[in-house]
């Protein structure tokens, strides 16, 4: 037996969407669960209230039932008005109903997120509020840098022949370097895998030889000349 949704909410077959939604909200007050707790006859009061609102709210739904006493229209798989055998749009299954305040509340506040007051409707004074967590962005691994950089300096006129220098690694182990003669001052030299070590990675040590200027005041002429010799090299 088809079930008189308009008697359901008790309104009229003329109701208005405003009348309708009234009317709803009424029922769902009078019968939810929270305020009837174990009360089965109120749980399927309820129920029916919102199967009711499901249908009469839609205006697609609504125009099938007053045609033919179903949501879903004809049975025949056909809307009314036209050939039932020229290209009658079928209808989807409509959504089971819920019997919570997800249906209820997608209908009043559009769907996405949703903000009420609980005492408007069971006057329990309280305030919820249903909002999307914001999503934590994903913190990116600090990349570190592995290699390192020593500076040595060495006499100036050593940069004129052979020379070996020693540099100590990060871990205290010390290399030998030799500098061939002719090296400019800020030359810098490659040494691989003798960087800091993490996570079964290893860097470059960057060994950087500078000229180490003499500290006593040098006469002019000398002055000149090992400038001179310091942009040949």
């Amino acid at each position: 037996m088809t079930k008189d949704y308009y008697a359901i909410l008790g309104v009229s077959k003329t109701a208005t969407e405003v009348e309708i939604k009234k009317a709803y909200k009424k029922k769902a007050m009078e019968h939810h669960p929270d305020k009837n707790a174990g009360d089965k006859k109120a749980e399927a009061k309820f129920k029916e209230a919102n199967e009711a609102y499901q249908t009469l709210s839609d205006k697609t739904k609504r125009k099938n039932y007053d045609q033919f006493s179903s949501a879903e229209g004809s049975p025949f798989g056909w809307s009314g008005g036209g050939n039932p055998f020229g290209g009658g749009q079928r209808k989807s299954q409509s959504r089971q109903q819920s019997g919570g305040f997800e249906d209820m509340f997608s209908q009043f506040g559009g769907g996405g997120d949703v903000e009420f007051d609980i005492g408007d409707l069971f006057s329990s004074g309280g305030r919820a509020q249903s909002r999307q967590q914001p999503r934590e962005p994903e913190q990116q691994k600090e990349i570190v840098n592995l290699d390192v950089t020593e500076t040595v300096l060495i006499p100036f006129f050593d940069f004129l022949y052979d020379t070996s220098i020693s540099v100590k690694t990060v871990y205290g182990k010390v290399l030998t370097l030799k500098v061939k003669a002719g090296t400019k001052p800020g030359t810098r030299f490659k040494v691989s895998w003798k960087g800091r070590s993490q996570d079964g990675k290893t860097g470059d040590m960057f060994v950087v030889v500078d000229a180490k200027m003499p500290r006593t005041p040098l006469e002019p002429n000398i002055a000149k000349m090992i400038e001179a010799i310091r942009y040949q090299i």
